[in-house]
Order: structure tokens, then sequence, then C-alpha cells
């Protein structure tokens, strides 16, 4: 009886010790809690920061901001009336006269073309034009187009027309600028000059037109009405059948209007040079 009790105690330690050690085995392998990280995570949410690129600035064009007004000399009028010379006489004019003539043009024709032309250049370099007349048909004088120069400040007025002779052997280009006791404002002499002289030398770079040089006027009342840089062009004679057909073509019209407008550009970089 002994013995028996013996051998259930011993397989009763037994079956304790393989319990125990059977718990201990699913303990370990029972998967732990993972720790929680102390790790910063970096915010990948897009930024409202936007990386300035370079953008370089758009060039500024040479005549950008400059009022130049485009004076087609002569037109197509009915009219006959009297205009003041100057703004110191009480002497007066006719204010609408015939310009010269060619075979197939009048001179009116021709300044009206490369005036349009001109006008076109211009406003590709930026500048702002005021045109005295874009038709034939007009009522402007000479006294109206100074004035209207005038009223926009103009910082130049170019007055387009050409040359007549009644020696047919004449030819060539030259420019008109404003001088004497008889203008409204002796300030504009210098500019003006300076002007002319540019303008000159580039329409005979783009043209190979004759230099008839430049010619001080004082009996012009676009002129001597002027409050701001003044000048005229005599684009050629249309009374000189070579010179005439030549301006007669579009190609040459073209030449003209190019080459005052590359003046008016050299004109305005010497101004900006010496400021």
């Amino acid at each position: 009886m002994e013995s028996v009790k013996r051998l259930i105690c011993m397989l009763l330690a037994f079956l304790c010790i393989g319990g125990c050690r059977n718990r201990q085995t699913l303990t370990e392998q029972q998967p732990q809690e993972p720790q929680q990280s102390t790790k910063i995570e970096v915010d990948n949410a897009p930024s409202n920061h936007v990386p300035s690129e370079t953008e370089e600035p758009e060039p500024v064009l040479p005549l950008a901001e400059k009022i130049i007004c485009v004076d087609p000399g002569h037109e197509v009028t009915s009219q006959r009336v009297q205009e003041p010379i100057s703004p110191h006489s009480n002497a007066t004019k006719e204010a609408f006269v015939g310009g010269a003539s060619g075979r197939n043009q009048t001179e009116e024709q021709l300044n009206l073309a490369v005036g349009l032309r001109l006008q076109v250049l211009l406003e590709e370099q930026g500048a702002k034009v005021i045109m005295t007349r874009t038709t034939h048909e007009s009522d402007m004088t000479s006294y109206k187009r100074a004035q209207m120069a005038n009223e926009n400040h103009s910082d130049l007025c170019i007055r387009i027309h050409a040359d007549g002779s009644s020696d047919a052997s004449v030819y060539g280009m030259s420019m008109l600028v404003p001088y004497g006791d008889q203008l409204a404002s002796q300030d504009i002499v210098q500019p003006s000059q300076a002007a002319g002289e540019c303008v000159l030398n580039a329409a005979l770079a783009a043209t190979g037109a004759k230099n008839n040089g430049i010619v001080q006027r004082s009996d012009l009342t676009g002129f001597n009405f002027a409050e701001v840089p003044t000048i005229l062009i005599e684009m050629g004679f249309l009374s000189n059948p070579d010179e005439d057909a030549r301006m007669e073509t579009e190609e040459y019209r073209d030449k003209l209007a190019q080459g005052i407008c590359n003046g008016i550009i050299d004109y305005f970089a010497s101004v900006s040079d010496n400021q």
C-alpha cells in the first residue's frame, strides 16, 4: 500500500514539472508587444514654399516711354486759309500749298506712305506715336500740326517731306532744323540739331542717297510754333527722274522709314548717354 502511494506521488510530481515547462515554452513563444518608436517622422506633406526661379527681366525697348509725333507733310484739301508764320510776328502765309510732284506720285502721297511705315516701326520699338494725319484728306495746317506735337508733350516731332526743283538734275537728301529769333522756344534749337544729324546720317546709310546736309530755317510755321524738338527731312527730289522712280518703289520707301527710325533710336541713345 505504501508503495502505491509513493508511485502516485511520483506521478503527480512528474505531471507538475511537465506542465510548468509547457507554460514556460508557451510564454517564450508568445510574441511581445512592439515598443513605441521614438523616431521622429519626416513630414512629407507638400510645402507651400515654391523655390524662386531666376527670371530674366524683359528687355527694355529703345523707344519705351517716348512720345514721337510723325507729321507727313501736305494733304488733300479744298480749304484756302491763312496761318501765322511766327508767334513773334503778325505776318501770315497760305496754310495749304501743293507739294512737289513726280511722274506717278505726289509729295503728299509719298509722305503719307513713308509716315505710316515709320509709325509701325516706331511702335515696334516701344514709342507712343502721334500722327498728324493718316489719310490723304486733311485740314491740318502747319500751325495745328505744331500745336498737336506741343499738346502731346512729344519728345520729338519728325516732319516728312520731299523736294522739288526746276532743275531736274538736282537730287539728294537734306535735313531742315529750326533756328532764329522767330522761334517760340530757343530751347528746341540744340536738341533739334542733334536729332537732325542722327536721323539724316541714319537715313543716308539706309538708302545710299546723296547728302545735301543740314539747313537751318527760320521761316517755317511748323518750326516757329514748336515747343518740342522738331526736324524736317527732305527725302529726295521728285523732280529728278531717277530719285522719283526710287521713291515710288515699296523697297525704297521701306528703307526711308527704317533709316528715319534708326536715326531716332540713335538720337535718344545719345541723349541717354549724355544724362
